[in-house]
């Protein structure tokens, strides 16, 4: 059974909005819009490390005191489905329209700080220290059972150079795994030229 909240019920238990940027907060569902969510389109499904964590909507105060979704628009759905009264949310500094849009695209696109090393570290130590199956792996990780196998590789052949370059960027994946066709000395002479 779910319970009925009024945005001064909510204003009552968290504070004034006076100065509510940059705060998380549990606010009433019904206060949050999502004007934005045709923006949104895309179903790409939800990455498999996010089940089980539930992390609050991020919005932005909208001139009528509502909130306007910026990231969180099927946590959202789900959460009506549910039949929440109060929601959690990031709340960003009110702007304009277009101020808002572009925190949309920040918020939906964040920089990748996970390497193809970091992944080869993760995959050789889920094989070799928790003794799983290749094919245990990428159901764990969501991911097809080569991608696992190119992880292997990198993380049993790729020499210390090479480990080295691909977890500063400096090479890519696909250039890392036709290295570890070769021997780690021959790997070294190649990068070195490279």
């Amino acid at each position: 059974m779910t319970s009925t909240v009024t945005a001064r019920e909510a204003d009552a238990a968290c504070g004034s909005l006076d100065n509510a940027a940059g705060t998380v907060r549990h606010v009433p569902i019904a206060s949050v819009r999502t004007s934005y969510a045709r923006l949104r389109p895309g179903a790409l499904p939800a990455p498999r490390c996010d089940q089980g964590v539930e992390l609050p909507l991020r919005v932005a105060m909208a001139p009528d005191g509502g909130y306007q979704v910026l990231d969180g628009f099927k946590r959202l759905k789900r959460w009506r489905e549910q039949g929440h009264a109060l929601v959690p949310v990031a709340i960003e500094p009110a702007g304009a329209a277009t101020e808002h849009k572009r925190l949309l695209l920040c918020a939906n696109a964040p920089l990748r700080t996970l390497t193809a090393m970091d992944e080869a570290r993760v995959v050789f130590s889920l094989v070799h220290d928790d003794d799983l199956s290749p094919r245990t792996v990428a159901h764990l990780l969501g991911r097809k059972r080569d991608w696992v196998e190119r992880r292997l590789k990198l993380g049993s052949r790729l020499g210390p150079v090479g480990q080295q370059k691909l977890g500063s960027g400096d090479i890519g994946p696909s250039l890392a795994c036709a290295l570890t066709t070769v021997s780690i000395k021959d790997q070294e002479a190649i990068l070195s030229t490279a």
